[in-house]
């Protein structure tokens, strides 16, 4: 037994020696490379060079920094990214003509925007029943999705075509909070806002990250500014404290132009006004869940825009 306990401690010492030489031999570089991509912190992977010919000088939407998208069996894509990243702070591509390049057959029509889109099933599927069954109260409208994530807005985007709706429908990958006026501003030459949706965003649960929440106090707005009296927005989410938020935002600082469907803050619409319901959002029903909704609609007041938009 005590010949044991020797031999055992000897073979101790002799690999805490060979692990010891290892990490003193091993490049500090290599180490600290090995913690910057390892890392799960949204915004130190975002910030990292980007290789494989990616132009850091163009936004991540750039056709030059696309990368091709394959759909294998049940295709998943990067659920989140920080929204204050750098590279996801710069301006997308947008045509100098655009929307009347022929990106919509007719760019007067009034345009439902869907704020964080995703892979564009909602409004694709949207737009499909209006062609097929036109609704006379909402009238004929043209369909717009905006995404952040690259990939995602890029097979959304793949889609239209497929779907027989080029003309009817665009999906443009960009950072809402750093684009939305430029396109609102742009189609406001030939047509008008309809309707702004507003669904299952991004939560950023960390305190820290709640910043990066997509419906902030500038985003407001910037929809009460090109809203004309009677448009709405459509929020949900099946997540109650990102709801109350969203709508808390609205409420706060779009108080003097909004007007809440329902006045009582702590009641909710029981149905999706829209009658579309997203991915996520049948997900959620088929559990039981609760999904937490209300409308806002544009009141007539002028717009302020000399005033400044505190909380951004």
């Amino acid at each position: 037994m005590k010949y044991q306990r020797a031999a055992l401690s000897i073979a101790m010492q002799i690999l805490s020696a060979r692990l010891t030489s290892a990490f003193s031999l091993a490049p500090m570089t290599s180490r600290v490379s090995t913690r910057i991509f390892s890392t799960t912190d949204e915004s130190k992977v975002e910030n990292a060079p980007s290789g494989n010919g990616y132009d850091s000088s163009k936004s991540p939407w750039a056709p030059e920094n696309q990368v091709e998208t394959k759909k294998k069996g049940n295709s998943r894509f990067r659920q989140h990214v920080n929204p204050l990243a750098r590279k996801f702070m710069m301006p997308t591509e947008l045509g100098s003509e655009w929307p009347n390049d022929g990106t919509f057959t007719n760019p007067k029509l009034p345009l439902h925007i869907d704020i964080g889109c995703g892979k564009g099933g909602f409004l694709l599927t949207l737009a499909t029943e209006r062609v097929e069954t036109p609704n006379k109260e909402e009238g004929e409208r043209n369909y717009l999705g905006l995404e952040i994530r690259p990939s995602v807005s890029k097979y959304a985007k793949e889609r239209v075509d497929k779907w027989n709706l080029s003309g009817k429908v665009d999906f443009i990958g960009c950072n809402a909070n750093v684009d939305l006026e430029r396109i609102l501003e742009k189609y406001a030459i030939y047509g008008e806002v309809g309707l702004v949706s507003v669904q299952y965003p991004d939560p950023h649960f960390k305190k820290s990250h709640q910043k990066r929440r997509v419906l902030t106090p500038q985003l407001v707005h910037t929809l009460a500014k090109y809203m004309k009296e009677g448009r709405e927005i459509f929020i949900q989410s099946d997540i109650k404290d990102v709801f109350d938020n969203m709508r808390e935002t609205v409420r706060e600082f779009g108080d003097e132009y909004f007007i809440d469907a329902i006045s009582d803050i702590g009641e909710y619409m029981d149905e999706n006004p829209v009658g579309v319901p997203t991915e996520r959002e049948v997900s959620v029903l088929d559990q039981d869940l609760p999904v937490y909704r209300t409308v806002f609609t544009r009141n007539s007041n002028d717009l302020k825009v000399e005033e400044k938009v505190e909380g951004v």
